[in-house]
């Protein structure tokens, strides 16, 4: 029965998902979560690892799951989730990698300074903003697409607190602003939306 269920739930995923036309295939270690606020269901990845994209914009999270080296034994990394956004133009056929690691300590500085890159069939880089949506506790009982949501919903707040404050002079959107900043200050303001969250 929750075979039969599981199955249901895909097709009808399948079935209520908008037009896709670009392709994107991920590195074997890279795990889609949640593609434009919805759940990625493991009936939509191809056994290549690929999921469909939207023509234009899309924003993706996914997380690194390897298996590394710590004190010669052999164990799981999962890695918090690296949350995309991006244009793919249609029928674009990109990729998404990273730097593999070997050890505890590659996969702790992966996670202090996370980068991917993102290239298109010719092997040129595409364009992309990221940010790490940290969480302690337990990594395995995640919320993805919640987190995904609590996330966006942080932004646009913060995005129409911010309409409302500036002046008409002001042509600088929130957006705008928030990708001129470093990884790291963006990491710092989306702990503390998150923190601040009502």
């Amino acid at each position: 029965m929750m075979k039969k269920n599981t199955i249901l739930i895909g097709i009808c995923a399948i079935l209520s998902a908008p037009a896709f036309a670009a392709q994107l295939t991920l590195q074997s270690e890279l795990a889609p979560r949640v593609l434009n606020g919805e759940f990625v269901y493991p009936e939509l990845v191809s056994d290549s690892n690929g999921i469909k994209l939207a023509d234009g914009d899309n924003q993706l999270a996914v997380t690194v799951g390897q298996i590394v080296f710590e004190d010669g034994k052999r164990r799981k990394f999962d890695s918090q989730p690296l949350l995309l956004e991006f244009n793919a133009a249609t029928d674009a056929e990109l990729t998404l990698s990273y730097d593999t690691f070997r050890t505890i300590e590659e996969a702790k500085s992966f996670e202090n300074n996370p980068n991917v890159s993102l290239k298109d069939l010719s092997g040129k880089d595409v364009e992309f903003s990221m940010v790490q949506l940290r969480k302690g506790g337990l990594q395995g009982f995640r919320d993805y697409e919640r987190e995904v949501a609590d996330y966006n919903n942080a932004v646009q707040k913060q995005t129409t607190q911010s309409s409302i404050a500036a002046s008409p002079a002001v042509t600088k959107t929130l957006k705008e602003s928030f990708n001129d900043l470093s990884r790291q200050e963006q990491q710092e303001f989306m702990q503390w939306a998150m923190q601040n969250l009502k």
